[in-house]
């Protein structure tokens, strides 16, 4: 090749040299573990975060289940950086729902509290999406339940969500009353459940219950 073809090669190369291009990007260190960990601490909803990243709901449920081996899929370095800027952007929340709170004590048992839609007492703020589905605030009334729940403190229900054995419960009754109880299980028409102050177990007759509604948080 003469020294001009070599200069004009050079030329041509120099201008229309192509952009560099990292063909081995950085593996995000970012694990679903912290994905749902983030999304419980900011209040923020699964669903938000796939209109973010533009997936499909069952999309985002695979990702969030982790490796394919579990049922998943892997998180791409495009939807971790997004992810990221996800819970960087003040904008896209935490959101946050008025929820209604019960809890006037009604007569026949210290415990007993009004949940019928005239007994409301207080609205508070949580995250939206906190439970899935309706959710209300029940007020702890009297010492039964001591030192698991306190006189006072308000518990986070779902209406819809279904109790779990040796898990805190509402215990909705026709007459628009309610207790608060450790969920035990059902048999031959009976709803049993259990206290702790006095520690005892404590038996209710299934035909008086209209819902068990299951304790989800409290504060």
């Amino acid at each position: 090749m003469s020294r001009l073809s070599r200069y004009m090669s050079r030329v041509i190369r120099d201008n229309y040299q192509y952009e560099r291009v990292a063909f081995f990007a950085t593996p995000s260190r970012m694990k679903v573990e912290d994905v749902h960990r983030r999304l419980r601490s900011t209040g923020r909803r699964q669903a938000d975060l796939a209109r973010h990243l533009g997936v499909s709901k069952d999309s985002m449920s695979r990702l969030m289940k982790g490796p394919a081996e579990k049922g998943g899929r892997r998180m791409t370095a495009d939807e971790a950086q997004r992810i990221e800027a996800f819970f960087s952007d003040e904008s896209s929340g935490p959101t946050f729902e008025m929820i209604d709170v019960y809890g006037y004590a009604q007569a026949g048992g210290e415990d007993l509290i009004g949940m019928a839609s005239d007994q409301v007492i207080d609205r508070i703020e949580v995250p939206a999406g906190l439970v899935r589905g309706p959710t209300i605030g029940v007020r702890v009334a009297g010492d039964s339940m001591e030192p698991r729940l306190f006189s006072g403190e308000t518990v986070i229900i779902g209406l819809h969500v279904p109790p779990q054995r040796d898990r805190d419960c509402v215990v909705e009754f026709h007459d628009g009353t309610g207790i608060v109880k450790q969920y035990k299980g059902q048999r031959d028409g009976v709803v049993f459940l259990h206290q702790y102050n006095p520690d005892k177990e404590v038996r209710i007759d299934a035909s008086k219950v209209k819902a068990i509604h299951s304790v989800a948080y409290r504060r």
